[in-house]
């Protein structure tokens, strides 16, 4: 299996460089237009002949029997974990025809997933500062005292700043978080433009821990829509795994919709059921950055990839279900 993202100014030019790459047998697995940018990942398949120990052909030459086994088991799977039935067949189905092996549940769930998620975690080393929105309780603090932790770790100087507009206290805790008692704390919107120009001179990044929007009001919405136009920044959802999968849905949407790009999931170990938070990302097309594994600031956030995540669906689902012992260390 050969996979391949195809970038281009319109879409049809980006169709047009993979027919040319790929060929009329490309398999289309998911396209994203916007901001005068298109981009189309496909694969395409390729036929070899290594079999298992049980004779059963794979890849290119996979039976009927093997396809349906294998994709039964990621439907068990994802089902589990609670994500939508439409989310759910789409993985399932382009994992098989990608991965072809009903004997390996990883392999296939991690191509079903990245062919319906973009994945790009957030570096240490930041072209823009960051702004971490979401709603109220989603995680945003303990985000960016692990991002600034991180980059600690790494001898990079980056910032925690506290966009403390609404006087709620995050202020303080983000303070705690990073054990900062000189922590920097901006009062207004001008405010904070202010800061980020000097530091934008200096050529000198921050993350800043925004105050929360509440995704179902839409005049919340629109002004932090205003605020992010306002501000030299990249917005960086932080969203928390909790919740019904169509609210989280909506939140994703919500944020997506205001210009959000990117989302960090957070609270992953505080559940089981996993599937709603990543289907919501799919459905806003909000690419994948970082995974929320611990509540320790020291323990940071785990860069987002197909197969991370594959086995972290995998691990937590009863072993009825992925018919193996569960995987271990997933993060």
């Amino acid at each position: 299996m050969r996979m391949k993202l195809f970038s281009a100014s319109t879409m049809d030019e980006a169709m047009a460089l993979m027919r040319a790459e790929m060929g009329a047998d490309a398999v289309i697995l998911s396209t994203r237009d916007e901001d005068g940018r298109a981009e189309v990942r496909a694969a395409v398949e390729r036929s070899f002949a290594p079999r298992l120990a049980s004779s059963r052909p794979i890849g290119g030459g996979v039976s009927d029997f093997d396809q349906g086994g294998a994709r039964e088991r990621l439907i068990e799977v994802l089902a589990w974990h609670g994500a939508p039935r439409g989310f759910v067949d789409v993985v399932a189905n382009t994992g098989v025809r990608l991965a072809g092996s009903a004997s390996d549940a990883q392999h296939a769930l991690s191509a079903g997933l990245e062919g319906v998620l973009h994945f790009a975690p957030v570096q240490t080393q930041l072209e823009k500062s960051l702004l971490i929105v979401g709603p109220p309780g989603g995680g945003k603090t303990s985000v960016v005292a692990k991002l600034t932790s991180r980059a600690m770790h790494d001898e990079i100087d980056l910032e925690p700043i506290a966009a403390d507009f609404d006087h709620s206290g995050d202020a303080a805790r983000l303070a705690a978080f990073t054990k900062r008692a000189d922590l920097r704390r901006t009062r207004t919107p001008k405010d904070l433009t202010t800061l980020l120009d000097a530091c934008d001179r200096l050529e000198k990044r921050i993350v800043v821990d925004g105050p929360g929007f509440n995704p179902v009001d839409p005049e919340d919405m629109d002004r932090l829509k205003d605020l992010v136009m306002m501000l030299n920044v990249e917005p960086v959802l932080a969203l928390s795994a909790e919740g019904h999968p169509e609210d989280l849905q909506d939140t994703a949407r919500a944020f997506a919709n205001i210009g959000v790009k990117r989302a960090i999931i957070t609270k992953l170990d505080a559940i089981r059921r996993r599937g709603g938070v990543i289907s919501a990302l799919s459905s806003a097309r909000l690419s994948l950055a970082q995974l929320g594994m611990t509540p320790f600031i020291g323990g940071g956030l785990v860069p987002a990839s197909p197969v991370r995540l594959a086995r972290l669906l995998l691990e937590t689902a009863p072993e009825s279900v992925t018919g193996a012992a569960p995987l271990k260390g997933a993060a």
